[in-house]
C-alpha cells in the first residue's frame, strides 16, 4: 500500500496534512475585530445580546473584560484550553485585550494568539429613554368613597405597593416597569406608570387590600408599528369601610378583617368567629371607630361579662364588655377604642 504523503510539506501522513501542518494551518480560535460593550449612561444596565440587564457593582473595566472572555471562540477539537487575557486601557473609553491561548490539539501542544479592540459606548437604555420622554402607557387612579376621605396612611401604603411593584417588575425583566410619576390629587392618588401590564396588576393588587370596585377605559393615542396605541386609565374606588373599621352588625360588634371582591371580610370582637358581610350592607352598616384608634388602659376590676377600666384620657373609672375568654386580671392593660355608645376592648 503506497504511504500517502503531506502536499504542504513532502514529509510521510496518513491522509492530507501531516499533523504538524494541520497544526499550523488552523485556527485554534476566532477574534472579532472590535467588541463593543454598550452601558446606560444613566442607571448603569448593560446591553447583552440586544437586550438590556440590570445594572450591578461591575465596573466598566470589569465588563470589557468578560465582552473579551465571551468574544473568544475556540476551535471544537482544542482540548484543556487555558485563556489569558491581558487587559489595558488605552482611551477614556477604550481597551485592548490581548488573549493568549493553550491547550491541546488532536495530541499536540498548542498555542494561539490574538487582541481584541474594546469599545465603551455611553447611551440611554430604553427604559431610561421612556422615562425622560415622560412616556406612559396608563394611569392608576385611586379615588375615595363618597361618604369618607382616603386615610394618610392608605395614601402611603399606596405609595409603597406602587414603588414595590414598579421595582419588582423591572427586576423580573419588564423595561417599562416603572413609575412616571405620581400625584396626590382631590379625593385621592394618581400613579402614571410606563405599562398598562403594570398598571392592571398595580390596581387589582390595591383592590385586593382595600377593596372597592375596578374599572377600566382606554383612549387611542396614535399608532406605532402599524398598530393602535392606546393608554389605559385604572379607576379604583375605595370601599366605605377600611381595614380595622368596628362595626354594629346584626347585634353584635365587628372588626373589618379584609375584603374578597365585593365582600367584606369581619371578625367577631366577642367571639373572634370569621363571616362576611355583602356589599349592600357594608354601605349601610353603623361605623363605630377604627382599631388603629385603639389606646391602652388600665383594668381596674372584672368578672365573666365586664371589664372596670380607667380611661386612658380622662383617668375616671368607665365599664366595657369583656370579650369571651379574654385572660385579663387587674392591673394588667387592654387595648380600647372609644366610641359614642362607650369603650370597646379589642
Amino acid at each position: 500500500m503506497k504511504q500517502a504523503i503531506c502536499h504542504r510539506c513532502g514529509q510521510p501522513t496518513v491522509e492530507g496534512l501531516c499533523p504538524k501542518c494541520t497544526l499550523e494551518v488552523t485556527r485554534l480560535a476566532s477574534c472579532p475585530d472590535v467588541v463593543e460593550v454598550v452601558i446606560c449612561s444613566v442607571c448603569g444596565s448593560r446591553q447583552i445580546k440586544g437586550r438590556w440587564q440590570l445594572p450591578d457593582s461591575s465596573s466598566a473595566e470589569d465588563l470589557a473584560y468578560q465582552a473579551a472572555e465571551e468574544a473568544i471562540s475556540l476551535h471544537e477539537d482544542l482540548a484543556d484550553p487555558h485563556i489569558e487575557i491581558d487587559l489595558r486601557k488605552i482611551g477614556a473609553t477604550r481597551y485592548q485585550a490581548d488573549i493568549d491561548i493553550q491547550g491541546i490539539f488532536r495530541g499536540q501542544s498548542a498555542s494561539e494568539h490574538c487582541g481584541i479592540p474594546i469599545r465603551i459606548k455611553m447611551v440611554a437604555c430604553e427604559r431610561c429613554s421612556r422615562m425622560a420622554g415622560k412616556y406612559f402607557e396608563s394611569t392608576v387612579q385611586l379615588r375615595a368613597n363618597a361618604a369618607r376621605s382616603m386615610t394618610k396612611k392608605e395614601i402611603d401604603e399606596c405609595k409603597k405597593i406602587a414603588r414595590d411593584m414598579a421595582d419588582s417588575g423591572y427586576r423580573g425583566g419588564d423595561n417599562l416597569s416603572f413609575i412616571q410619576e405620581i400625584k396626590e390629587v382631590k379625593g385621592g392618588l394618581d400613579i402614571i406608570l410606563g405599562s398598562t401590564q403594570l398598571g392592571r396588576r398595580m390596581a387589582r393588587a390595591i383592590m385586593e387590600r382595600y377593596g372597592g370596585k375596578l374599572l377600566e377605559t382606554a383612549k387611542l393615542v396614535g399608532k406605532k408599528d402599524s398598530r393602535d396605541v392606546y393608554r389605559s386609565t385604572l379607576l379604583v374606588r375605595f370601599p366605605r369601610l377600611k381595614r380595622g373599621d368596628i362595626v354594629s352588625y346584626r347585634g353584635s360588634l365587628y372588626s373589618v378583617a379584609g375584603f374578597v371582591g365585593k365582600t367584606t371580610l369581619i371578625t367577631s370582637l366577642r367571639e373572634g368567629r370569621r363571616c362576611s358581610m355583602s356589599e349592600e350592607s357594608s354601605e349601610t352598616v353603623e361605623v363605630l371607630g377604627n382599631k388603629s384608634d385603639a389606646k391602652a388602659a388600665t383594668v381596674i376590676s372584672e368578672d365573666e361579662d365586664v371589664l372596670e377600666i380607667m380611661d386612658p384620657d380622662t383617668y375616671q373609672t368607665a365599664l366595657a364588655a369583656r370579650p369571651r375568654d379574654l385572660p385579663v386580671k387587674p392591673g394588667e392593660e387592654v387595648m380600647v377604642v372609644r366610641t359614642a355608645d362607650g369603650f370597646i376592648v379589642l
